[in-house]
This record gives structure tokens, sequence and C-alpha cells, in this order.
């Protein structure tokens, strides 16, 4: 049997040019297959024309996986039907193909879908291969949704592994080596945990995995950092869900890296304002370890919103947490939500003032999101606040409900607006990207100079007005920086 695991090419424009990350999970699963069978991942985001690419790889294989979240399911649709016209199965997995099994499986789609390996996928995806190699019903197969006739049918959900149940992650089952980079610089992905005991409202990790909390071994994770770099990694990403849910162990793992002769590498994870906060110990060991870059889920300055969104009192520790990673030349990226259900025009503008009091390198105004499943949608459903079920545009960057005093339009343009106003002069001089990064910050100088400056002369003159960007950069699915 040939197995092709597929990305999901359906990308966030300003994420990618951050960090372009190739897929940990599919060498994961694929980890957990090769030795039944011959495994390839190919990861396919960032590709300008990649249904030209599948269409020409995927003969000859039996099956074809795909993963997909909610705003990338139709585009992974597109890619299963190229699979099956080819004579392949197809087995999707991922965030929205697990929460939305029901949906999939009453509705047209299920016609492109063979396979749903839902929640946790290595040991689902095995039992799936095994049976189909040895001609038995899948039936048995915890975690997995299949048809059956006429109809699509779900078995129990599968327990979770224990982590040292869980292989390495199999690199070498990449068809696609390069392009894959943060800041110019070779980047690979490495987990040191899986789960997070948190409620917040909008998310959709306990609906995958429940509120827990697995850690691997730090001498497993020491030896996945080894394996990235051999396989061409400079820069490590951690992309836990909640890696400062114990901070002493974090703090372990940099004295690990630090003993391993790994500091050479640069490190990037995301983490909890309040975890960061709680200790500057731990944070000047991430930067002796070589941490270089921190995503702090900040969310709102208001402490109605935090409520609301089941985030307790993370502002109140973002100041500390910022100054600490600052003191450790360490790039800080926040998330801040706005378009909460009592979110006026100012009560958006908080998000702003806070991250330029903080000086925040690379602020994420992000816009709330009602995802599939979640409490949030169903409190905002009882609202009567969502105003847009296409999932095509949940990526964060449209607005897909209105508040109580702002239209969806006025939102999302609030939101451009925020990213258009910070990115200015004075935020030149205190960010770190430029120190650290220099010659990527020069790059994209020197890219968005001149378009930037088109823009402000066609508002100048007239011709353009500040709506019309506004239109432009919410199609492209790029957010304005710099229109002032």
């Amino acid at each position: 049997m040939k197995i092709l695991l597929l990305s999901s090419p359906t990308v966030q424009p300003d994420f990618d040019r951050i960090a372009r990350l190739p897929s940990l999970g599919l060498v994961s699963l694929a980890a957990h297959v090769d030795d039944l069978c011959t495994v390839h991942v190919a990861d396919i985001h960032g590709m300008k024309n990649h249904r030209d690419f599948v269409q020409k790889v995927v003969n000859g294989y039996d099956l074809v996986g795909l993963t997909a979240m909610s705003f990338q399911y139709q585009e992974a649709l597109a890619l299963a039907g190229i699979a099956k016209a080819a004579g392949a199965d197809t087995v999707f997995g991922g965030y929205h193909p697990t929460l939305a099994c029901e949906e999939i499986g009453e509705s047209a789609d299920a016609k492109l879908i063979d396979y749903i390996v839902r929640g946790e996928g290595e040991a689902t995806f095995r039992e799936l291969i095994k049976a189909k190699l040895e001609g038995r019903s899948q039936k048995e197969v915890l975690g997995l949704s299949h048809h059956d006739g006429e109809r699509m049918v779900h078995n129990p959900p599968r327990p979770l592994l224990k982590t040292e149940e869980i292989k390495m992650p199999l690199r070498d089952a990449r068809l696609i080596k390069k392009g894959f980079t943060s800041f110019e610089i070779p980047i690979d992905s490495v987990e040191t945990s899986r789960g997070c005991t948190q409620g917040c409202k909008f998310c959709s990790i306990n609906l995958m995995y429940g509120r827990n909390f697995r850690r691997f071994a730090i001498e497993r994770v020491i030896a996945d950092i080894r394996d990235a770099e051999a396989h061409g990694a400079g820069s490590i990403f951690f992309p836990d869900d909640n890696i400062t849910l114990d901070v002493k162990r974090l703090e372990r793992l940099c004295e690990a890296i630090i003993e391993a002769g790994l500091t050479h590498l640069r490190y990037k994870t995301q983490a909890s304002a309040s975890g960061i906060a709680s200790s500057k110990q731990l944070v000047d060991k991430m930067g002796e370890a070589g941490f270089d870059g921190v995503f702090l889920g900040v969310e709102s300055v208001n402490k109605r919103n935090l409520q609301f969104l089941g985030k307790g009192r993370m502002s109140d520790d973002a100041e500390k947490a910022v100054q600490y990673l600052h003191d450790n030349n360490i790039v800080v990226s926040t998330g801040l939500i706005g378009g909460n259900p009592d979110d006026g025009r100012e009560d958006m503008w908080e998000n702003f003032r806070l991250a330029r009091r903080l000086k925040v390198d690379f602020p994420i105004f992000y816009i709330s999101t009602p995802y599939p499943k979640t409490q949030m949608r169903t409190e905002l459903e009882e609202m009567g606040l969502i105003t847009n079920n296409d999932f095509t545009k949940y990526d964060g960057l449209h607005a897909n409900l209105r508040t109580k005093h702002l239209s969806d339009e006025e939102v999302a343009y609030i939101t451009w607006e925020m990213n258009a106003r910070y990115y200015d002069y004075l935020w030149l001089r205190y960010n770190k990207v430029k120190r650290l990064y220099p010659k990527w910050f020069a790059k994209e100088m020197l890219r968005l100079a001149p378009f930037y400056a088109k823009r402000k002369l066609a508002l100048a003159l007239r011709m353009r007005t500040r709506e019309d960007f506004f239109r432009e950069d919410l199609e492209s699915g790029e957010l304005c920086k710099g229109v002032t």
C-alpha cells in the first residue's frame, strides 16, 4: 500500500510570512505506519499551484490523507476530489473533520471522504491501515468514522495515548524538504507536551482531547530536537497547547537544551501570559537556552471580555510577561481578540493601546471567531450575534459576528485599521525584530515600502479611499500594515 499525506494548502498569509512550518502531525502519523506500507508527506502550503502538484503526484497512491481546520476544509474537499479521480481512497483528520464528523457524514461531502480519523490520530490511523491490509472490517477501530453501506458510521472514541506510546516523527517521509523558514532560518516543530487543562470558551482543544496535560520525557524532546536539526532545522518551534502549564518543567527543558549544547538553535513557542509572568527565573533561562520568540495569548485588556472568553485575569500579567521577555531579547507577539458581544469602538481600541504601551513586536489583532462546537459559539448563537456560517471565512481575519453595538463590517474595519496604524515610525524604533533578524527585516521593508508609498499617494490624491484598501486586503487575506 502507498499512502500520501497532504498538509492544508490554505494558510493565513501574515503568519506564513513570519513562519512557514512543515506539518508535525503528518510526520507523526507517518512514523506509526511506515513498517506497514510506503508513506509520504507533502507539505503543499505555500505552493502557488498546489492543485497542479497534487494532480501530478497523486497517481499510484492507494490512500490520500488530508487535514483541515474549519477555514481549510473546502479546499481539502477539492483535493479529495482530485485523489478520488486518481483512484485513491481518502481519509480526513484534524479539528474540523473531528468536530463536524456527524454533519459531514450526513452531507454530500461524504462522497469524497472514505474515512475520518477523529481526535488524536496515531493509533487510529495505524489500526485503519492494518484493517485495510488484512481485509478486516473497520467497525472495531476506535476513533474512526467510515462508510457502512449508504451511511457513514462513527465508531466510539479512542482513549488518549500515553506519551511513551507515541513514536518520534518520521521526517524522512517528507517529499518537500525546503521552503520552511522563520525569518529566513530553516524551521521545524518539536512537541514537548499535549493538551491543556484550561477552559477557554473559544478553543477547540478541549473538544478534541479533553482537559488534560501529557508531558513527553525531556530526553525524548532533546532527541527530537537533534533529529530536527539533522534534517536541516536551525530554528525550532514548540507547538504545545500550553507549554507553561508546568513552569518548572519548561525550566528543566531549558536546562537540558543548555546541557546538550543546543543553544545555537533558535527556539520559539506560544505561552500564557500568566505562565511567563510567574517566573523571571524561567524567562532568564529561556533566553540562555536560545529562545528568541514567544507568542503570548493576552486576548484582551477588558475584564468583561476576558470573563466572556474564559481567560481569567490574563491582561493583568501581560505587562510583566512582556518585560521579562524583552529583557532577554525575545521577540513578543500577542493575540488580542476584538469583536466580543459588548464591544463598542472604544473597547476594541483598548487592545491597540495595550499593545502600544507594552511595545509588542507583533500584535495580532484578531477577530473573535465562533468555531464549530465551541462553548462560545453556543452562547453567541443564543445572543443572535453570528452573521456568517461560511467556514472558509473563519480565519480570524474576517468578522463572522456582530456585537451589540457594531456591525460585522465595522468590527472587521476597526481590526484592519488597528493593523494599519500600529506599524508606524514609533514601531520601527522599538521593535526587536530588526536587531535579531536584520536581513529579513530589511527585505520586508524593501518589499512593503514602495507598496504602501503608492497607497499613501493614492490617498493623498483622493484616487482611492481607506475603505478600498480595507476590502482589497480582506480579499487577499493579508492585513494592511503602515497606511496611517
